[in-house]
Parts: structure tokens; C-alpha cells; sequence
């Protein structure tokens, strides 16, 4: 499976809700894309981030986009263009608490069906996080080309499994928001935000 398969964290850009890049907001002193990344390192996985825009990522590879609509699909398709790997496991930078254990459950299920996996929650696909196979990189890079951009349509497009979400929902917590960053600090009590970085 390790050399097999990827965890790619998106990054996206400067939020236009908060101002600052998402991945670099301090946690405790820790960027959160490290946050993310220590979350899911012990799945022994190669790790890389994609992002529109530069910034120190220390060991971790940083890939800059290569595809400009603003849209996470842009980042989707970037990890599937330049990385090498037979499949992908998609989460965003602002899932910060989403634990190792909760992305297990796609990794065996693909292991066993050998197909792109997603979570459902109340019967809905959930874009992130995800197993996508590099075989269906065509098909969405013709989606992106036909500004075919919402991912939960597009990823409902291609061959794939839904696997019903056994877990505690909080973990998909999206830090968009100031409303979602006090959800954070509630969800993740070891993590003290510093709240200038929105200032």
C-alpha cells in the first residue's frame, strides 16, 4: 500500500473568508498543514501538499498548482497530473481534526474492491476524505476543461464505492470560519490558536 499511495493535502490559496492562507495558520506554533500532516503520518504514507500559492513546507513536498481555476478540483488534478502513485488520498488543510483512524476504513475497503472510495454521511458523498485512483484522471481533467468544478458532482461521475461514515461526524470539521475555528478550539482542546493570524 506505501508505495502504491499518496496522502495529498490541499491547500488551496488565500481564503477569501479569513484573508491568510489556511495552511499556515498557527496552532500552538505549528502550521496547520503540520497539524494535518502529524494527523495522518502514522499511516506510514508518502505525504505531499498542493497549494496556489508558495510557502515553507520544511520536509514535506510542496507542489504549486498548475491548473488556475480557484477550485479545489484544480488541486485534485495537480496531484493526479504530477505525482506517480496508483491511488490518492485526498483531504483539505482545513480538516485539521481528522484522525488516522478515520481514513483507515478507505483504505482497506479499496484494497479489497480496488475501486475510488468515498464517505457518505445521511446517503450525501463526502468529497474529503477520499481514495481516488489515478485511472480517472482523464475523465476529470474533462470536467475541469468543461468548468465542471463542484466536486461532489464530479467525483459522484466517476467509478466508485460510497462507504457509509460509522464515526463521530465532528471529525470532518472545515475550519472556514470564525464560527468553525471556535468548533476547532473546542474539538482539538490540546491545540491554543493564535488569534492574531486572522487579524
Amino acid at each position: 500500500m506505501a508505495s502504491s499511495t499518496a496522502v495529498v493535502i490541499l491547500c488551496g490559496g488565500v481564503s477569501r473568508r479569513l484573508g491568510v492562507s489556511k495552511a499556515l495558520l498557527q496552532v500552538k506554533g505549528k502550521p496547520l498543514f503540520k497539524v494535518v500532516e502529524e494527523n495522518l503520518s502514522p499511516l506510514g504514507l508518502p505525504v505531499y501538499l498542493v497549494s496556489k500559492v508558495p510557502f515553507e513546507s520544511g520536509e514535506i513536498p510542496l507542489i504549486l498548482d498548475i491548473f488556475e481555476a480557484d477550485t479545489p478540483l484544480a488541486g485534485v488534478l495537480t496531484a493526479l497530473s504530477t505525482l506517480q502513485y496508483q491511488n490518492y488520498l485526498f483531504t483539505a488543510v482545513d480538516m485539521p481534526v481528522l484522525p488516522k483512524e478515520a481514513v483507515v476504513p478507505l483504505l482497506e475497503y479499496h484494497c479489497e474492491h480496488e475501486s475510488s472510495v468515498f464517505y457518505s454521511i445521511n446517503g450525501f458523498l463526502q468529497p474529503f476524505p477520499s481514495l481516488v485512483q489515478s485511472s480517472v484522471v482523464n475523465h476529470i481533467l474533462t470536467c475541469y476543461q468543461h468548468r465542471f468544478y463542484k466536486l461532489t458532482e464530479v467525483f459522484s461521475s466517476i467509478p466508485h464505492v460510497l462507504l457509509p461514515f460509522m464515526g463521530d461526524p465532528n471529525v470532518f470539521l472545515n475550519v472556514n470560519t470564525w464560527k468553525d475555528w471556535e468548533g476547532f478550539n473546542s474539538s482539538a482542546p490540546n491545540y491554543c490558536p493564535m488569534h492574531e493570524h486572522f487579524a
